[in-house]
């Protein structure tokens, strides 16, 4: 009888054994997996898709602030569009803040003439609102249908004068807005948005309009953001990336604006920031504490801004800053946040400076500040903007405080207390 040796395993052949059974059950997994999805499966959702939309070819006619009206979206002509299926989540529920504007696109009838008069207009829960009145007026007046209202408040509302000549950029795409009772303003501009998909949609669909929604220079597919923002009623701005005293110690923007770089260099990265999205009323600085000290290297930005018809906005962080100057000189519609409010994103914090703008209005008769979209912050605002009227303040998009601190000169601007 042969005798066996007990011998230990090789690891060798152990380890082929295995590597085989692994490759083994990995592809029997990945094959079923595909079996089913091919059987079961939907092949719609696993094509690319382009959705196009039609426009009519008329330049004069600008896009206006959340012009969805009911019963009549096969005519209007202005209609939101996707990209790609990469680029916007479909599913995503269509901002409805219960304001609608006017159209004169319709046909010749005495009903539509009514409308065509007051296109500055707008309809909030259901009555139409006119230049020069507020909401509660609106309701205290009558309580009639909305088809009255339009065939009787339409007509005797006269509309809010025009400027001369044609209109800029930054008056063609400011939220409309009057102050008829010359209440204090609060201006709030929420800013890097585009970067979280989440938080930039909480901001779009959860604030209310009058808040001014600011896009960070590196959002991806920033056009198709700013069309939902302006659908829901926002005004919007685009950040400038600009020179910081640290600058290099974080991968910096390629179009980033530099003390150094020269006119030249400084012009074509401000075009190619400018030219990625259409339909915003003005810039506001993304960092940038070197680059404003620099009068020489910000006044060729302000030529250009002034050229183009847009305002500027500065954050309220920079210190020794040229800003407020440069735009006085080139004529460029400018507000400066007097406070950052979520600078420390605590909830007694914002409430703080929430409060110093409150101040700041009483005193002066308007105040900007500045805040991010974190959750906390956006909360805050919503509870805090449903206050407002009961305390004796307007909320009020901030075309508007720019208007304001360019033409009266009665605001002053403070300088942010970096300390909060």
């Amino acid at each position: 009888m042969t005798s066996r040796t007990l011998r230990d395993p090789s690891p060798l052949r152990s380890a082929l054994v295995h590597s085989s059974l692994g490759f083994v059950t990995l592809v029997g997994t990945l094959g079923l997996g595909g079996a089913t999805i091919h059987l079961i499966g939907d092949a719609d959702a696993a094509s690319p898709s382009l959705s196009i939309a039609l426009f009519e070819n008329n330049p004069d006619i600008a896009p206006g602030l959340n012009p969805r009206l009911p019963g009549d979206r096969q005519q209007t002509s202005i209609l939101l569009t996707e990209a790609s299926a990469t680029e916007t989540d479909q599913s995503d529920p269509q901002p409805d803040l219960g304001i609608e504007y006017g159209t004169a696109s319709a046909p010749t009838t005495s009903l539509t003439m009514a409308r065509a008069s007051s296109q500055s207009a707008v309809r909030i829960n259901g009555r139409l609102v006119q230049p020069g009145q507020s909401l509660s007026q609106v309701s205290g007046l009558s309580d009639q249908p909305v088809a009255a209202t339009v065939s009787t408040a339409t007509v005797a509302a006269q509309p809010s004068p025009q400027p001369a000549g044609p209109q800029t950029q930054f008056e063609r795409y400011a939220r409309a807005f009057e102050n008829s009772e010359g209440k204090p303003t609060i201006s709030i501009i929420v800013g890097g948005l585009g970067i979280n998909r989440g938080r930039t949609n909480a901001a779009i669909n959860e604030l209310p309009p009058e808040i001014t929604l600011s896009f960070a220079p590196t959002t991806s597919n920033l056009q198709t953001w700013i069309n939902r923002a302006r659908a829901a009623g926002h005004e919007v701005l685009i950040e400038l990336p600009m020179e910081p005293y640290d600058y290099g110690r974080e991968s910096p923007h390629p179009q980033v604006l530099q003390v150094g770089a020269g006119r030249e260099t400084n012009a074509r990265r401000l075009n190619r920031v400018l030219s990625r999205a259409r339909s915003y009323t003005g810039v506001m600085n993304y960092q940038g504490g070197k680059f404003a000290t620099s009068a020489d290297a910000a006044g060729p930005v302000f030529d250009a801004l002034e050229q183009k018809g847009l305002a500027f906005f500065e954050d309220g962080s920079l210190s020794r800053s040229v800003f407020s100057e440069m735009a006085a000189s080139e004529g460029v519609p400018f507000g400066k946040a007097v406070a950052w409010i979520d600078a420390r994103p605590e909830g007694d914090e914002i409430s703080k400076q929430l409060m110093r703008l409150e101040a700041e209005a009483t005193e002066k008769g308007a105040s900007l500040g500045m805040g991010i979209s974190y959750p906390v912050t956006i909360d805050l605002l919503k509870e805090w903007s449903t206050r407002l009227e009961a305390k004796g303040f307007v909320l009020a998009p901030a075309s508007h405080f720019a208007r304001q601190s360019s033409t009266s000169g009665q605001i002053k601007m403070a300088a942010l207390d970096q300390q909060g």
